[in-house]
């Protein structure tokens, strides 16, 4: 599965959730994104979410199922980084697998904050 932003940024992801969460004082939908550690470096990936510009139009191509998603106005970058993630469950047999995974986290602003924006406050 692949991830493509405006600026032609574009790359693998494993996992991209989209939920409500309260976030900053007010409930907004958030899309989080979990890729392999190298699938795109950190501080590259920071400054491609920084930019509003970048993240006003996200595409998300499954190439498998022959799908398109396309998701607009994820334009608040809430998380950025490398988290230890849970690959594989304890069994009787074996300890737990835990690798580093990039996990991102996009929200959209809440209607007042869309309307105050605009007003350019």
């Amino acid at each position: 599965m692949n991830i493509k932003f405006l600026n032609g940024t574009a790359f693998e992801y494993i996992d991209a959730v989209e939920t409500e969460e309260f976030y900053n004082g007010a409930s907004r939908r958030t899309l989080t994104f979990e890729c392999e550690a190298e699938a795109i470096g950190v501080d590259l990936l920071n400054s491609v979410l920084s930019n509003e510009e970048n993240t006003k139009s996200i595409t998300l191509e499954n190439a498998e199922e022959n799908a398109v998603n396309i998701y607009d106005d994820y334009q608040l970058k809430l998380k950025c980084g490398i988290e230890n993630r849970l690959v594989k469950s304890e069994t009787p047999d074996m300890p737990a697998v835990y690798t580093d995974r990039l996990v991102f986290k996009l929200g959209k602003r809440t209607y007042i904050e869309e309307q105050l924006k605009k007003l350019g406050i």
